[in-house]
């Protein structure tokens, strides 16, 4: 059975009054985990500028840093919460097919999004949130969204995404999970696709290793940089690119 699509059914309850509402270009994403700003202490407003501004830096310059054709297929952001990486993905995608090749189709390009939607993860994080966010940059069209947890496996086919992301969420599970949602990760994207996750210091090397142990071989980690420090907690950001076709029978 397919799964809910939560993007269509918001759409279908909203009121034709708000879709032309003046709330365009207005988004929110929360505060992530509040309750690591209270363990923060003296590091609070370094945790604050990662998660208002820090982050939203960090995937702006990595996003803008692929290739376009990474955005040239369908993606999947697990555990996309209020949407600031999905929306982010969608809009590039947006700006590409408006100026690029006229094979590539908007529907054989969709932006997807999975999360369990807990608040305790990210302030006000639930289906309203996102779509709310989504509305407001006119994406509604490109996105769809699955009430779906990443620790199971993923209700999508094998090789099926160009681009597959996680910020700041695989953490947030145990380390068997984590296991499972690395592998469904490279199960579900493409040869030739990307991983992309940003997580914190001492649990992105685990990724790196299970990402190896698949037999990727074009992997990079390195420190994320400054502006993306929670309070006392650096992280890391790790790209991957899934071998090809040929690569993988060799």
């Amino acid at each position: 059975m397919r799964p809910l699509d939560l993007i269509a059914d918001l759409r279908s309850k909203d009121k034709p009054s708000l879709a032309n509402s003046s709330n365009n270009n207005k988004t929110f994403y929360g505060i992530d985990d509040p309750r690591g700003l209270l363990l923060s202490f003296v590091f609070a407003p370094v945790y604050l500028y990662a998660t208002v501004k820090g982050k939203h830096d960090f995937w702006d310059h990595t996003l803008s840093a692929l290739p376009d054709s990474t955005f040239h297929g369908s993606s999947l952001d697990m555990g996309c919460g209020r949407g600031l990486v999905l929306v982010k993905v969608a809009a590039r995608k947006r700006s590409l097919h408006r100026t690029g090749p006229e094979m590539i189709r908007p529907e054989d390009c969709l932006t997807y999004g999975i999360d369990i939607f807990n608040s305790s993860d990210q302030s006000g994080n639930s289906p309203g949130a996102l779509y709310a966010n989504v509305k407001g940059l006119n994406l509604v069209d490109t996105v769809v969204a699955h009430r779906a947890s990443f620790t199971d496996p993923l209700p999508f086919s094998d090789n099926y995404f160009s681009l597959v992301t996680a910020s700041l969420s695989l953490h947030n599970v145990s380390s068997t999970s984590r296991k499972t949602a690395i592998r469904e990760a490279c199960r579900v994207c493409k040869p030739g696709g990307t991983i992309v996750i940003l997580d914190l210091l001492g649990y992105v090397a685990d990724y790196e290793a299970e990402i190896k142990d698949q037999g990727w071989i074009e992997v990079e980690r390195r420190f994320a940089g400054f502006g993306v420090v929670f309070g006392s907690w650096p992280t890391q950001v790790l790209r991957a690119i899934k071998p090809g076709v040929q690569t993988l029978q060799a």
